[in-house]
This record gives C-alpha cells, structure tokens and sequence, in this order.
C-alpha cells in the first residue's frame, strides 16, 4: 500500500537545509548544512515483511501529498540507519538544527495541516526536541459500490472525515565513544467509517490512540577493531476506546566485534512482549528472535552468513498452531566495476506479529477485535545489480522469489450498520521484479521506479497492484523556484467483501493514477511559500475496498524557521 512517511529527524533535516547564507541573484541560495562523519561504513540491508511494519509517526495514506517536501533537502533521509553496521559502528554526527521549525498548509476542500518543531541549543553533547502534528480532513468522499463483479462509483457521496494528531519529545546525550537516545509521543486518530449497503450516511468513527517510549544506548567508537553494542528498550500502548487496552514491551540487544580486520561476528536478540486487556480476558502473546551473523570483506567482495532464529508465542492466529521459524540472512556482493556496477544475491525471510497497535497503525479503518497475528516469510531470494554513471544517472534491477505463509492483506467486514476492514491471511509463492531510474543534477532531477508482483494465490493479494510505477520530476531555478511534479499509476487490483458476513465475494477495483503538481518559492533564507494540486486527473483512489480518497484538491502553505 502506498503512504505518506514522515519521520521526526527527517522534517527537522528538512529544516536544516533551510539554513543558508546571503547570497545574490545571480548565485541563488545555497544550501549549508554543517556535519561531522566521524565513521565509514556501508548499513546492512533490511528483511522486509510483505506487509511493512508501521512507521510510528506515519500519516498513512490519507495525507494529500502535502509530504513536507517544500524544501528540496539532500539530507532528509540521513539518519535513517538499521542499528547494525557491517564496517564498524556509526555516530550520527554533528548537527546544528534551526531552533524553530514551523509548517502551516490547507487545501479545498478542507484539508488543514500544521507542524511545530523545537529544539532548544544545549552545546554539543545534549540535544532536546518537541514538537506537535496535526493532519486532517473534513468532507465528503465517492462512495463505491459493488455493480457485479466490479466496484462502480455512481456519484453518491458519504462523509469522510479523518484527523491525526501527534506530539513528542525526543533528547540525546553524546559522550567520547557513546550516545544515549530517549523519546516518547502520543498519537491520537479519528477516522470516518463508511455506511453499509441500504444505510443512510450517518457517520461512526474509528477513534483510536497510540503511546510510545523508548531508550536506545549505542557505541560511537570509530575503532574498527573496538566492541559494538546497540541496545534498544520500549514500551508501547495502543487504546481503541472501545474496549481493546493493549501494552507493549520491546527489546532490541545488537553486540558484534571485528576480528583481524576484515572478520566481523556479530549478534542480535530481539522480542516483543504483549498483553491486551479485553472482555474479560487477558491474553499474553510475544515473538523473539535470535541473529548470529559473520560477515568477510575484501576488495571487491562483501560476503554476509547469518540464520535467524524466531518464534511467535501465545493467544495470536497463527497457521498450523506453530510459531517457531528458522530462516536465512545471507547475501553475496560483487563490485563488478569500480564506483560503477554492483551485483548481488541474497537469501532472507521473515517472521512477524501483528498487534493492534501495528494492525491500525496500517489500516485504520480496522475491526475492533483484539487478535493478533502472525505473517511468515520461511525463505525469499533475490538477484540483482545498482549501477552509477558519472554521478548523475544510477539504475537498479532486482528479481525476487518469495514463499509467504499467512500473508496478511485486508478485506471489507459490514458490521453495525458501517464497513469495517478485516485481516485476510493466506499463502502464495510471489515472483517479484523491480527497478529504478534516476538522474539528478543540481537543477533537475528525475526518477522512475516500478514494481511487479506475481501472486500464485489471489487472496494473498487482496488490494495489492501486478504492477505500479512511481514518478517524480522536479526543476529548481537557483535553488530559490522549485517545481515538482509526481504520478503515480497502478493496475486494476482484486477486493474481497465479506458483505453480508456469511458470504465473501471477489470484486475488481479500477487501475488508477494519481497525479500532483506543487510550485515552492523562497522568499529569503527563514521564509518560503509555495502552492499546489494534487489528484489532479480526479481519479477514484481506491487502497482499501469500500474507502476512497479525496478527489481533486488545491492548496497553499508557508514554511518559516529561526
């Protein structure tokens, strides 16, 4: 499913590129951002589960593109690091962040949306940041309806309200060979459910919170040859206010070494613990997992051999009733021309519970049971090559095999009067081929990236696109007009409706494309301004049966930062 993810360092990154120097017309406003890389190293790739965990602070997929992007940044995605070095551990660096970080925007229809950020200076070793979010939306939406085998939209409207407010602190300490990070935020959402078949519009709501909290201490020891520890403790709490109080506890535990330079053993233990108040009981359920790694490099070669250990315990539907899983993580890469071309080969899988607090976080139109459930990937593989053409042009091509038991995907529930989503589960092999084509150069960039997906079994795709592609051009005239434009097209997919209960049917949803266009202008160096459209064919944007996106829409915002 396609969303809108915006993370709490990105939009304050964001904010750093904001911090430029006077200049003239003729050299524009160039960008200074001041950083320190005490490390070198290269980040291990991630297990990706066919159904991506949840961001905490993500918007999901009702967010009309207003992605906080006004600022073209080369930095946003800095500090997006997995915890794991394979080249000897990471510091974050030193960053001068703007102390004031402010964002306002609204569209029609009525599309309010806001972002204040603050981060006091404190010297060089303590870093402190607040901030609060607020997304929303306030009108009516089509309404689709089952015509056949087909989803129709006659012109009907229902309502479609949906609010999202986030607030947070986060704060660092930084010492020689260390750096200790604590944060929490609170999410509250509000999301308007459409009516069933035969009911009038009268609207219900999901209303649901999240509460998150954690502590991360971590080496920052450039020694290649030094000891590493990355050890990660939280807490998590999803609310539906209806009944379901689930708390969370998670651990992350990383320790490797190096060994003569170019040996590298590392190891990783992890775990989600859960309890879930409901009714009138109170189920346990949790998942850990188990990572010896050995990685080797040398020239041209990086070599990676792991198995991952993992196991899903307790009250969550599971299939066969067993939840233990051994699965490899192993890859293979080659540096077939120097700063050029890179092929690899990877083994992986997967192994994943989904609580409330992930389940909604995905979809927030959910039912309101208190199940869990767990999705496993017993073994994917996957070949593929990144290439660079004189700094500006880079390519990549991959071709995956998957073997996915229980995948989780969505389908339509009526339910007290109102449509709700519900978990659908299944099995399937899936053949997968992606790619991406980018040029950038300092005034224009353009990327292209598309995906296809085979599924052997169609209902462990519900909703999912064979095939989608991703565009984005943009144009900057010295770094003071920014013209973006994106698309976003994908192939007619299938639904799955359990309308009324006792009887599922399949129905086809139309392909669509989504279109936006924005034009940003800075005023000075504190200050910009810019406008835009988005869905601008009016397309019928459709990722979960029953609930459509707002239609065409304009609008404006202004930037500022101290």
């Amino acid at each position: 499913m396609r969303r809108t993810i915006i993370p709490t360092l990105s939009v304050l990154a964001l904010a750093v590129s904001l911090t430029v120097r006077p200049a003239s017309a003729q050299s524009g406003i160039n960008s200074t951002v001041e950083v320190e890389r005490d490390y070198e190293g290269r980040i291990t790739g991630a297990v990706k589960s066919p159904l991506d965990m949840p961001p905490d602070d993500s918007l999901l997929n009702f967010k009309l593109k207003v992605d906080y992007t006004a600022f073209y940044s080369p930095y946003k995605d800095l500090y997006e690091f997995t915890p794991m070095m394979t080249q000897g551990p990471a510091s974050e660096g030193k960053v001068v962040y703007p102390w004031l970080y402010a964002r306002i925007a609204a569209a029609y229809p009525w599309t309010p949306s806001a972002d204040l950020y603050v981060t006091p200076r404190f010297g060089e070793r303590f870093f402190l940041g607040m901030y609060v979010n607020h997304d929303s939306y306030w009108g009516d939406v089509p309404r689709s309806v089952y015509s056949g085998s087909t989803v129709t939209y006659p012109g009907q409207k229902i309502t479609g309200d949906r609010m999202k407010n986030r607030g947070g602190v986060f704060m660092r300490y930084r010492w020689t060979k260390g750096e200790a990070d604590l944060d929490a935020s609170y999410t509250g959402s509000m999301y308007a459910l459409a009516p069933g078949d035969g009911y009038s519009r009268s609207t219900a709501y999901n209303q649901f919170e999240h509460l998150k909290a954690s502590l991360n201490v971590r080496s920052t020891d450039p020694d290649p040859n030094s000891f590493y520890y990355n050890v990660t403790l939280g807490y998590r709490c999803f609310n539906d206010r209806h009944g379901v109080l689930e708390h969370l506890a998670d651990a992350d535990v990383s320790l490797g070494a190096t060994i003569r330079g170019e040996h590298r053993l590392y190891v990783r233990f992890g775990g989600t613990f859960t309890k879930v108040a409901w009714g009138n009981a109170s189920p346990y359920r949790g998942i850990w997992n188990a990572s010896p790694v050995y990685t080797w490099e040398r020239d041209r070669w990086r070599i990676r051999a792991g198995l991952t250990f993992s196991s899903v315990y307790g009250d969550c539907t599971r299939k066969n009733g067993g939840g233990f899983l051994v699965y490899p993580d192993a890859a293979v890469s080659f540096e077939a021309a120097d700063n050029a071309l890179w092929l690899y080969l990877k083994a992986s899988g997967d192994n994943k519970l989904y609580t409330r607090y992930d389940l909604f976080a995905l979809n927030p139109w959910m039912e309101d049971s208190g199940r869990a459930y767990q999705s496993a990937v017993p073994v994917s593989a996957e070949f593929g090559l990144n290439g660079l053409v004189r700094d500006r042009f880079s390519y990549s091509l991959g071709i995956n095999y998957s073997l996915l038991n229980s995948s989780l995907s969505f389908m339509a529930l009526s339910y007290n009067y109102s449509l709700y989503q519900m978990v659908n589960r299944a099995d399937s092999h899936v053949l997968g081929i992606n790619g991406v084509l980018k040029w950038q150069s300092p005034s224009f960039l353009a990327q292209a990236e598309f995906n296809y997906h085979g599924f052997s079994n169609w209902k462990a795709a519900l909703m999912t696109p064979a095939f989608d592609v991703d565009a984005v051009l943009e144009y900057n005239l010295r770094h003071r007009l920014f013209i973006r434009a994106d698309c976003y097209f994908r192939t007619s997919t299938t639904g799955w409706s359990a309308v009324p209960y006792t009887q599922a049917t399949a129905y086809r949803v139309p392909a669509f494309v989504d279109v936006g266009l924005r034009i940003s202008y800075a005023v000075n160096t504190r200050l910009m301004v810019f406008i835009e459209g988005n869905n601008l064919a009016n397309s019928k944007i459709q990722y979960f049966l029953n609930y459509v996106e707002p239609g065409i829409n304009f609008g404006a915002g202004i930037c500022f930062k101290l």
